[in-house]
């Protein structure tokens, strides 16, 4: 069932993409679209297709039966890698697609919109470049009215008018710069993709959340900001200043709150009915060194909702309390219904970095359960059934040490499962309600021990800076794909891959998940089975997540692939991205 393509045979599907196009319009994207958008299976409205961050299309054309048949109908070139930033090229952005018309960012945040309708080729239509100067990545754009929002590397949000990409109006969304509070603008910047919506006082809002920061000496935020001018309509910082609840669980003497970290990486979920927005955030900084920041250090490693129409923290889930690993939460939260202890609920749950995966009541954040997933989990013994918290967490003690293991000032690193970096991040899951049944591909390992070297001087100012001196490994690691029936709590299927997992998943009414790889393989896998059903090989590493719509009745899948890859044994750095197509 393999197929194959090589880099010169998609130069040549490349070059056939049809010469510029008059603009062409769809109808706007409205409120009520976006809330009725799981009911509207030929379009990819937003970047986890819902609010709900299901990742689901019901969409059931390519199907068991006839996924054999599938093949690449076209190619769309995106761009080359370009010189300077970090992590160049590493694609990670999900297309949109509205009445057969793709919009599509890469990693330099440029968006650019294709006619898709005939099936066979694209037609470019516009390309704007915001002309950042450093990139990382750009995992997608949001959509509203006539609007499409791209929020870039270096903290701007850019409106764009979707029939012409010309610049409707655009913002420095970075907090100030305010020294007393360690906020350095210089640090801030996007990563996930936008959120658009309609709160219950009537507000439109465009929601992001700031990112990079929190890794490079700074403390991070969620915002919102008016759809139609982008003007700021509310800030929330995900670490508490003094006095602010949650203040007290950073109990150093030398502020390293100003430092604290807590990123939001990812794009939130949506409650219309609660008016709640659900985000889950980063590690503290500085990763690996408790000691520098004594206490539970809120609100790292948590899931917060905050209220749509003020951005006021209604309240939030710590998993990991003054976590040592980078077990923070980015994975996107999902919104279902399952009965718990025989009554109805209303949750919010994702797949940590630690190894389980969470559900809370999204009204309140009730912790429900935590199961693990990760088959071998050292760092601690269990999950307290009735907190939610490590059963070895000590509220007397401001360091952790969970388990006997830590990081410790001149002190060996320790083993510890699973890997830091193999459980999902920002890849995400997808979520099945016909079968109640949660899915996630990522890695699953140990690392071989972090220790710190040079403890990071306490009588130093770090803001703005990066953290100093650790060391790390990994041991054992491979790529996996879990089946997790929400019901139970239990993997009631799993499939083992050579590579770690970086690009996420898709699932379909056609009982049908896909997914891409870093040798640049890209796979259908039965939704019951996990087996490998089809596959097709792009020839340049996949690290962005799958998608599907349809256009007159005939379904497509689509990718983003090229960029870096740097597991054990895949490609290196590819000149090229491009968006694969594939049809029956």
């Amino acid at each position: 069932m393999g197929r194959t393509a090589n880099i010169a045979a998609m130069l040549v599907a490349v070059c056939s993409i049809a010469p510029l196009a008059p603009p062409a319009a769809a109808a706007d994207v409205s409120a009520e679209r976006l809330l009725n958008a799981p009911s509207d299976p030929q379009n990819w409205l937003m970047v986890h297709r819902d609010y709900n961050n299901s990742r689901h299309s019901p969409l059931k054309e390519i199907n068991r039966d006839t996924v054999k048949d599938l093949k690449l109908k076209f190619l769309l070139s995106i761009g080359g890698t370009s010189t300077g930033g970090t992590m160049r090229g590493k694609e990670e952005g999900t297309p949109l697609v509205d009445d057969g018309f793709m919009y599509v960012v890469d990693t330099w945040n440029r968006v650019m919109k294709f006619d898709v309708r005939s099936g066979t080729q694209a037609v470019p239509l516009w390309r704007y470049d915001p002309k950042i100067t450093r990139s990382r990545t750009s995992r997608g754009i949001a959509m509203y009215g006539n609007k499409v929002f791209v929020a870039t590397y270096d903290a701007r949000l850019i409106a764009l008018n979707r029939d012409s990409g010309e610049v409707v109006w655009e913002v420095n969304a970075a907090a100030p710069t305010d020294p007393a509070t360690g906020t350095p603008s210089k640090v801030q910047g996007f990563s996930g993709a936008p959120l658009t919506v309609k709160t219950r006082g009537g507000k439109e809002l465009v929601l992001v959340g700031e990112s990079t920061g929190g890794s490079m000496g700074t403390r991070s935020w969620a915002g919102a900001f008016d759809a139609n001018t982008g003007a700021l309509v509310w800030r929330t910082f995900t670490i508490p200043a003094p006095g602010e609840p949650g203040s007290e669980t950073w109990k150093d003497k030398h502020n390293a709150w100003r430092i604290g970290g807590a990123s939001v990486w990812q794009t939130a979920s949506f409650d219309p009915d609660t008016n709640l927005i659900y985000y889950g955030t980063g590690d503290a900084f500085p990763t690996y060194d408790p000691e520098f920041r004594p206490g539970d250090n809120l609100y790292t490693a948590s899931t917060l909702a905050f209220d749509a129409d003020t951005g006021k923290i209604a309240w939030y889930f710590q998993e990991t309390p003054n976590e040592h690993w980078d077990f923070d939460t980015p994975s996107p939260k999902m919104l279902y219904e399952v009965t718990v202890n025989g009554e109805r609920r209303k949750v919010v749950a994702n797949f940590s970095r630690n190894g389980f995966y969470y559900t809370l009541d999204r009204a309140n954040g009730q912790f429900l359960r935590a199961d693990q997933y990760q088959e071998k989990v050292t760092w601690t013994k269990g999950i307290d059934p009735k907190t939610g918290k490590p059963v070895d967490y000590d509220p007397n003690l401001d360091v952790q040490t969970y388990a006997g293991i830590g990081v410790r000032r001149g002190k060996a690193g320790q083993e510890l499962c699973p890997w830091w970096s193999g459980a999902p991040t920002f890849f995400p899951p997808t979520y099945d309600a016909k079968r109640m049944v949660a899915y996630v591909a990522a890695a699953e390992g140990c690392s071989a021990g972090t220790s710190i070297k040079t403890p990071m001087d306490e009588n130093r100012d770090w803001v703005g800076q990066r953290m100093c001196c650790f060391e790390q490994g990994r041991t054992n690691v491979h790529g996996s794909l879990w089946a997790v029936d929400v019901r139970t709590g239990k993997v009631i299927a799993k499939e083992r891959f050579q590579l770690p997992n970086e690009s996420g998943l898709l699932s379909t009414g056609g009982d049908l998940l896909f997914s891409g790889h870093h040798t640049g393989h890209f796979a259908a896998y039965d939704s019951d089975t996990l087996k490998e059903a089809w596959s097709f090989d792009l020839g340049t590493p996949i690290t962005a997540p799958p998608m599907s719509y349809s256009v007159n009745g005939k379904q497509y899948i689509a990718v983003v692939a090229g960029g870096a890859g740097d597991m054990r044994g895949a490609r290196l750095y590819q000149p090229a991205a491009v968006i694969a197509v594939f049809g029956l």
